[in-house]
């Protein structure tokens, strides 16, 4: 009878860990992961070539890849997928923060940036309709 109680303990257990793990998986790789990909790199630095007045964390990020990134998610725009992801300055998120939506495999990139005293800008000169996505992406 004990056997068969610690043995019945003992699966609920592996079961438990299992899902506890399966649960705390990502939605989809980090900014800064797919940054190490050549296309992708291309298309996030290409955001920023020629800009002027970039905030210095951004800039920080850009150069180091250094902020707080969260998991990327799908997101559809007129009938095409696109990758999403979120980074925001370190010791003060949600205030500044890039939104960035790149194209599956990381041929194109646009970006929201909001700051923490309400001015925001985008780049890569998304059209009407992705600027509308990526402004509803501000939560």
């Amino acid at each position: 009878m004990k056997l068969r109680i610690v043995s019945y303990v003992i699966i609920a257990l592996f079961i438990f860990v299992t899902l506890a793990a399966w649960a705390a998986e990502p939605k989809g790789p980090y900014l800064f992961e797919q940054l190490r990909k050549p296309a992708y790199n291309k298309s996030f630095n290409a955001l920023f070539k020629g800009q002027q007045d970039i905030e210095p964390w951004l800039k920080g990020y850009i150069r180091t890849r250094n902020g707080v990134d969260t998991p990327s998610e799908t997101r559809t725009i007129g009938d095409k997928n696109y990758e999403f992801y979120e980074v925001c300055q370190p010791h003060n998120c949600p205030r500044n923060v890039i939104y960035v939506i790149i194209e599956p495999g990381g041929a194109h990139a646009w970006a929201y940036f909001t700051k923490d005293d309400g001015t925001s800008r985008f780049f890569g000169n998304p059209d009407a309709q992705t600027q509308d996505v990526l402004k509803s992406l501000v939560n």
